[in-house]
Order: structure tokens, then sequence, then C-alpha cells
């Protein structure tokens, strides 16, 4: 059985997460390990914590029947720890990860990493961002 891993804040869960999520446990015979940023990540990299906890997202996406399991991702600079940590068969990046897949397989390769890497497509015409501008939040 393979290891797919994919890696996303999940803030405000909506459909176009469960679709994403559907997509990578169909990718192979595989079990799915989902890693879920930690708030200080998100707000560092995005300026603003998370409207849900770290651990309130990890619970919620754990519970979805295509999740085998859902982790809380490394706090600091090092991200690629986490993969050699797990050494998943695939990493799976969602439509808005463009800006991480050529710095990956960068990295991959220098610590000899072969790994497959997936860019999947956009599931719904909505997201974390619009559904928050909604609820101005």
């Amino acid at each position: 059985m393979k290891i797919i891993l994919t890696c996303g804040v999940f803030d405000i869960l909506h459909p176009g997460h469960v679709k994403f999520l559907e997509a990578c446990k169909k990718i192979d015979d595989s079990k799915l390990i989902v890693v879920i940023s930690r708030d200080s990540t998100v707000l560092k990299e995005k300026g603003k914590r998370p409207v849900m906890t770290e651990e309130e997202r990890r619970l919620i996406v754990e519970s979805l029947k295509t999740v085998d399991e859902a982790i809380l991702g490394n706090e600091g600079s090092d991200k690629l720890r986490i993969v050699e940590e797990l050494k998943p068969d695939i990493i799976v990046l969602g439509y808005d990860q463009d800006w991480v897949e050529k710095d990956l397989k960068e990295q991959l390769e220098k610590k000899g990493l072969k790994i497959e890497i997936i860019r999947l497509k956009r599931y719904e015409n909505v997201n974390s961002t619009s559904i928050k501008n909604k609820l101005k939040i």
C-alpha cells in the first residue's frame, strides 16, 4: 500500500476541500495522510491566524472517511522534515499550491528523495477566503 501525503490549512472546511481529499484517496490503493498547517505557520505565511485552531482543523479533517490520518505539521522552517519522517510515495498539491511545486521538487532532489508530485485541479468554485469574506471574518 502506498502512502499519499497532502497538506494545507483546511480552515473552514468546504466542498472543495472534501472533493480534493476524495481525489487524493483515489490516486492509488493508498493510505492518505493529511498534514494540517500549524497556527504559527499560517500566521507567519499569511499574516493572520486561521478562524479555527490547528487541533479543530485536524480533528475535522481526520473525521472524513477518505482520510486515514491527519497530523499537525512541524513548526519552524524545515518543512521537509515531516516528509522525511513519513516517507510518502506521492505528494499531492492543490490547484492553489503552484508556488510550492518547483521549490518542493528541488528540495526533494537535494535530499535524494524520489517522491512523485501530483497537482490536482480545483473542484468547486469556492474557497475559504470567499467564505470568510461573506462572513466578514
